[in-house]
């Protein structure tokens, strides 16, 4: 596909990182917009303003299959969307970052549908959407699904309290319709086999039944954090929202803030209780036992206050904390600090659009690991010939999570087959995706190219 990305920030950089190997992507960059390094970036790179049909047809827009505008001026993404449209871009997506132009999802439909734009991507309500789909999963890091809801993906980190804690995966006896791809410990990718023994700490990603993944997350994090509770440090826009959607979900939700004016509008919006506190202070939080509850959201306007309060209520006690970074590029530093789950606005919207830009046929299906690790959607030659999992030998660090055939699903064993027509659902890091698809599409050629 041809697409043109409109914008000058880390989110515009972060899209033409994002679809460069699969898509021809141009970038037009505002001539007084912040300056990239060019070098690695396998873009065409163009000085212009997003509004100017000079400059769009310079970006030859009249052949584009997609056009992003994300700078950080929402009227001039509208107009750029607008102009894209009416001098030939097949597709428009729209970022807005103020509240400013609409407050609803439905609002946003409307406002999209009216002037032809295709698609209105609000990076704040994709974060609460995030953050939401991850909570909701007792115990889970991450949660994605995959062959439109068939296959869910979930990480989880084992608990010392666990049943899983020092056990191997064989004693374990995991739940059926569950699959194990990946092991992280610290800095080190292992692939799970029945003699690996889990450890506190093991942050490991499953393929399965969601029903059943449910189950895994039990072995593998402390049941007494399955309460339904919560804690919402920031009552701001993505508070509240992730405050509605745990309480639809039957959640008690406790809400911090240190505005008594926001406190009134929280109290006003939902039914959540808040406290008018300081979610940084160590005495109130105390006083409130913060540290008992299962879950923890922080999610102020600052990215120091998140981390600070994410710090002191992990050594308070509290088993699970998801924290705002308002920073792309910290969702990975907060991680590394200890932090449970970190995720940015701009980053869920980076997930968005890439996921709507791809086609449905996309081989990439999900990206975990702040895109270190992938899941691949791999067809089986027809050629091929019936291979057992257990005799596959791929050349790099990839596990099958799932099959495809025909209606049925299996999580595969061993003992299960590979064969002709599968669609194999690949977990691999993503250095390794190539020499993955090249292997799998044929495993047997492979294999007795071996011999």
């Amino acid at each position: 596909m041809r697409i043109v990305v409109a914008g000058d920030g880390p989110m515009a950089l972060q899209i033409v990182e994002a679809l460069m190997k699969r898509h021809q992507v141009v970038c037009l960059h505002p001539a007084d917009g912040q300056a990239w390094q060019q070098e690695g970036l396998d873009a065409d790179i163009m000085t212009g303003e997003l509004t100017s049909p000079v400059a769009l047809k310079a970006a030859g827009i009249a052949n584009v299959d997609v056009f992003v505008a994300c700078s950080k001026n929402d009227e001039q993404n509208i107009v750029a969307c607008m102009a894209a449209r009416r001098l030939g871009a097949q597709k428009t997506i729209c970022v807005l970052l103020r509240k400013g132009i609409l407050s609803t999802h439905a609002e946003g439909l409307e406002l999209a549908q009216s002037l032809g734009i295709d698609q209105i991507v609000r990076p704040i309500d994709q974060l609460a959407q995030e953050l939401l789909s991850i909570i909701l999963v007792p115990g889970a890091l991450e949660a994605a699904q995959v062959a439109e809801g068939r296959i869910s993906l979930f990480r989880y980190k084992v608990d010392a309290g666990s049943q899983a804690a020092h056990s191997t995966l064989a004693a374990l006896k995991l739940p059926k319709k569950t699959r194990l791809v990946h092991l992280r410990r610290a800095e080190e990718f292992i692939v799970p086999r029945g003699d690996t023994q889990l450890l506190p700490g093991d942050r490991v990603i499953a393929m399965g039944d969601h029903q059943h993944l449910t189950r895994l997350g039990e072995l593998m994090t402390e049941t007494s954090h399955q309460r339904r509770e919560a804690v919402v440090v920031g009552g701001g826009r993505v508070g509240r929202a992730v405050t509605r959607g745990l309480m639809r979900a039957g959640f008690g939700v406790k809400v911090i803030e240190s505005s008594r004016e926001r406190c009134d509008i929280v109290a006003e919006k939902t039914e959540a209780l808040v406290l008018h506190g300081d979610g940084t202070d160590l005495e109130f939080l105390e006083q409130e036992h913060i540290g008992e509850a299962p879950v923890v959201i922080a999610v102020t306007n600052s990215d120091e206050r998140n981390l600070l309060v994410s710090l002191v209520v992990k050594q308070l006690g509290s088993a699970r904390v998801l924290t705002r970074a308002a920073r792309l590029s910290n969702e990975r530093l907060f991680e590394k600090v200890g932090v449970d789950v970190v995720r940015s606005a701009k980053g869920a919207a980076l997930r968005t659009i890439v996921a709507t830009i791809d086609p449905k046929g996309s081989e990439i299906h999900a990206e975990l690991e702040h895109g270190d690790a992938r899941v691949l959607e791999i067809s089986v030659a027809d050629s091929a010939k019936p291979l057992a999992l257990a005799a596959a030998s791929p050349p790099s660090y990839s596990v099958v999570g799932a099959i495809l055939r025909g209606i049925k699903v299996i999580f595969p064993g061993g003992s299960d087959e590979i064969r002709p027509g599968d669609h194999l659902f690949v977990f691999c890091a993503r250095e390794d995706e190539e020499s993955t698809r090249d292997y799998f599409e044929n495993p047997s050629l492979a294999l007795a190219a071996d011999l």
